[in-house]
């Protein structure tokens, strides 16, 4: 959370621009919020001249090629960033220099050094930043974390994540394959919404130790297209990650297992398994609903907390701070895998 930052009013819409045009503003976050009545969409920015005119048109929205002219004109609340992560900083300075509230596309920037930059510009506007970290807001992750903090699996010792897409079978931008550009490769891309949901659940503890992995073998691109780790935390729990653009099989794969002292809990689908005298019972207290129907339903659900947020009304989640925290492991692991070295902190 940013110090004293300046709350918006409830008797109003909240006034957004959005800057970029690709695939997740079109087809995800555009739809949404021309449904929300708590947002005024007040102008959109591309620098792709023939997309700007045609999505202002459909939406009814002024747009503009120059980012200062758009903050200029529109005076937005909040500025959202969907652009490629090379361009996160320096847009939301802009954003930020204009005298608005920023919410910025996952991953939050390329990198430790730059995300901290972000977060000082933060805290001297006394502006908040939000990442759209959405897997936070898919309704079983909300009720793992639950679980956890009110210790219902008692001391968390080990936690097991993945999230591995199968070689060949999905289309992602090309700028992905550039470090310049991305930061990174699949630990950038998949492996951080992971990482940002574990330590989110845990309240993000001391790190200990991390050892890492990474390999260009299967695409053979520039960055890593499989990334496995394993990280001791301050807490004590274990956490193995790994994620991978090229598995060869017929389907995805997506999972997370925290294993604790009373109970353990999966993701994918939502399941909790209790010992009741000494007996192994499941007592999941929903049902989870459908992979596809959480994801979609995840990004309105983090629009609507964000707005709230903004307002004062809902705690500030998926901040500039603790993306911060986030980046620090994502860090840790890069200097690990290039190295071939396990680092170990002192704390």
């Amino acid at each position: 959370m940013v110090a004293n930052s300046e709350r918006l009013p409830s008797d109003r819409p909240v006034r957004l621009a959005l800057i970029g045009l690709g695939g997740a503003a079109q087809l995800i976050h555009l739809p949404i919020l021309e449904q929300m009545g708590s947002i005024d969409l007040v102008g959109l920015a591309d620098e792709d001249r023939y997309k700007l005119s045609r999505v202002t048109e459909k939406y009814g929205v002024p747009g503009h090629v120059d980012i200062e002219n758009l903050i200029r004109k529109t005076n937005p609340d909040v500025v959202m960033i969907c652009t490629p992560t090379i361009t996160h900083l320096p847009l939301a300075l802009s954003a930020l220099e204009g005298g608005a509230h920023v919410i910025v596309e996952k991953p939050v920037t390329r990198n430790l050094s730059e995300t901290k930059r972000l977060q000082e510009a933060a805290r001297d506007r006394s502006r908040s930043v939000f990442v759209a970290m959405n897997q936070r807001f898919r309704q079983d992750v909300s009720v793992l974390r639950n679980f956890v903090t009110a210790d219902e699996l008692g001391k968390i010792w080990r936690i097991r994540s993945g999230w591995l897409k199968r070689f060949g079978g999905w289309d992602r931008s090309p700028w992905l394959d550039k470090k310049t550009i991305s930061g990174g490769g699949v630990l950038m891309d998949l492996g951080i919404q992971l990482l940002d949901v574990i330590l989110w659940a845990l309240d993000y503890p001391d790190i200990r130790r991390v050892s890492a992995w990474s390999h260009h073998e299967n695409l053979n691109r520039e960055v890593e297209d499989t990334f496995s780790s394993a990280v001791e935390l301050g807490n004590g729990t274990l956490v193995h990650l790994d994620c991978s653009w090229g598995l060869l099989a017929e389907h995805n794969v997506a999972y997370t297992h925290v294993e604790g002292t009373k109970a353990t809990a999966s993701l994918n689908p939502l399941v909790l398994h209790k010992t009741v005298q000494d007996e192994l019972v499941t007592v999941t207290p929903v049902k989870s609903a459908a992979p596809r129907d959480l994801y979609n339903a995840s990004f309105e659900a983090q629009m609507h907390h964000f707005v709230a947020s903004l307002r004062g009304e809902k705690k500030d989640i998926s901040t500039i701070d603790e993306a911060v925290r986030v980046m620090e492991l994502i860090d840790l692991m890069y200097q690990s895998a290039n190295s071939g070295r396990e680092i170990v902190l002192d704390h």
